[in-house]
């Protein structure tokens, strides 16, 4: 488990490219994401146990958008700890197994996208609870005292990101994702609004952004802004 600050940790799993998150306030443990399956909740516990904590603390769980590599295991996680899941509203009812997760438009991708698009078209995930519906703008004191909910759509409708000001920590889901190569875009075929994910990349420029941390890649630290700027 990798210490980002004092109240936030990362476990990196599959070489840095499925990442997920825990806040502690006091023994009081929020997951943020949880992988694939029920195989990245027993990663989560034994990192946990690492630091001499339990899954039995986990209270919240904050999904930062209803895509599989970032929900696989909430059911599985649910089931053992029976934490409060909160989400956007609009991608709850992926989660509770009623839609799918939205694509991006065939007729909008090249080769490579719509061969992955026929790839995932079955793909299925374990229905979960959700306990609270995000809007965006929320400020979640009872999870960490002035973490504030972001909205960042385009790579889900719902997707959010969450932010500690005071620390200028901000994490993101995949409104980008960091490659070896540097930042970049998140995967299109599984982006149904295009747009909306370039206008929430400036909508992350604009927070002066100093940690943040994806769920694909190691953590960004130092000259954020001047990364998006290029990207941008």
């Amino acid at each position: 488990m990798l210490q980002i600050t004092d109240h936030i940790y990362g476990i990196m799993t599959k070489m840095h490219f499925v990442n997920y998150y825990v806040i502690d306030n006091d023994g009081v443990l929020t997951v943020i994401d949880i992988g694939l399956s029920s195989g990245d909740v027993k990663t989560l516990e034994r990192e946990l146990e690492s630091k001499g904590w339990s899954l039995e603390q986990v209270q919240h769980i904050l999904i930062t958008h209803a895509h599989p590599d970032h929900i696989g295991g909430l059911a599985a996680l649910q089931a053992r700890s029976n934490a409060h899941t909160y989400i956007h509203r609009r991608d709850a009812a992926v989660v509770r197994g009623g839609e799918k997760s939205p694509t991006e438009k065939p007729e909008n991708l090249g080769f490579f996208g719509r061969m992955m698009l026929r790839i995932i078209a079955n793909a299925t995930m374990e229905p979960a609870r959700v306990d609270t519906e995000l809007n965006g703008g929320e400020v979640l004191v009872d999870i960490l005292p002035g973490l504030e909910v972001i909205h960042l759509p385009g790579h889900s409708y719902g997707q959010c990101g969450f932010w500690l000001p005071d620390e200028k920590l901000l994490i993101g889901g995949d409104v980008m994702m960091n490659f070896p190569w540097g930042i970049s875009k998140p995967l299109r075929f599984v982006s149904p609004d295009w747009n909306a994910v370039h206008e929430s990349i400036r909508k992350v420029a604009d927070l002066d952004v100093q940690i943040l941390c994806l769920g694909h890649g190691a953590i960004v630290r130092g000259n954020v802004s001047d990364k998006i700027a290029h990207l941008l």
